[in-house]
């Protein structure tokens, strides 16, 4: 469970794991830059870790759509891009900001496509949203 915490505590002993509140999924807190913590524990190889999600920015739930395009506008984003968007008990969000954020990305030269290895995630829980920009890849798992 405590995995990804694990190996970010070597260069960061006051990393902090939440549990969100819904099954099977973590919020990993630590100090070091978003990219490099990726970085550290995307090539991991996992015994019970199916998925890790950079976060890049972090806003209000319902998310507000304009804040939703900076978060996306700051994002060195690739020329094509998966969106996934993922709302956790919130109810009728996800069809309408995947609906606007292809829009949004289709205007701003950036191709929604199924096969890309880049991810966009927009993951909406009730109090937060959560924007990262990862691989699409899940991770490693263990061979037992």
């Amino acid at each position: 469970m405590y995995e990804v915490g694990n190996v970010l505590y070597v260069k960061d002993p006051e990393v902090k794991i939440v549990e969100s509140g819904f099954p099977d999924v973590l919020l990993v807190y630590t100090s070091l830059d978003v990219v490099k913590a990726y970085a550290m524990v995307s090539h991991r190889e996992y015994g019970f870790v199916e998925n890790i999600i950079p976060i890049h920015c972090v806003l209000n739930s319902p998310p507000r759509l304009d804040e939703v395009k900076e978060c996306i506008t700051s994002l060195k984003l690739p020329d094509r891009v998966k969106l996934k968007v993922k709302a956790r008990g919130v109810r009728e969000v996800s069809k309408s900001i995947f609906t606007e954020i292809v829009r949004f990305l289709r205007e701003n030269n950036i191709h929604h496509d199924t096969t890309a290895k880049t991810c966009l995630y927009i993951e909406v829980f009730p109090n937060k949203t959560y924007i990262g920009l990862g691989s699409c890849q899940p991770v490693f798992k263990a061979v037992i």
